[in-house]
């Protein structure tokens, strides 16, 4: 199976690439990361776009405030047409990031 990095870099979010899908047909996108809250007992997360449209959210509960997570990747089944794209990362409600946090997305052909 091949994987294609898409993002591997530092925060804080939102982060926004560009990428040439190798095939037309179903993909796996994986997205992992660190968040944070300034509350406790809140469920945060990273909300991901594809192309503009939201595509699903990587998310953890957090029960302590201002401790970095990781949340639980999230696998998101996709159909993409081979040719350009657009992944967009951001911050979901209640969730913070800042340079210490680390992003990474792939796709699983």
């Amino acid at each position: 199976m091949a994987v294609q990095l898409l993002v591997q870099q530092k925060g804080p979010l939102p982060i926004k690439v560009t990428f040439n899908s190798l095939t037309s047909g179903p993909v796996y996108l994986e997205v992992n990361g660190t968040v944070w809250s300034q509350s406790a007992n809140q469920m945060l997360g990273i909300k991901i776009g594809v192309d503009g449209t939201p595509a699903g959210t990587a998310q953890i509960f957090s029960n302590g405030a201002s401790t970095h997570r990781a949340v639980v990747p999230a696998y998101i089944a996709l159909k993409l047409d081979q040719g350009q794209h657009t992944l967009t990362l951001d911050n979901d409600a209640n969730t913070v990031s800042d340079f210490n946090d680390l992003y990474t997305a792939v796709i699983h052909y």
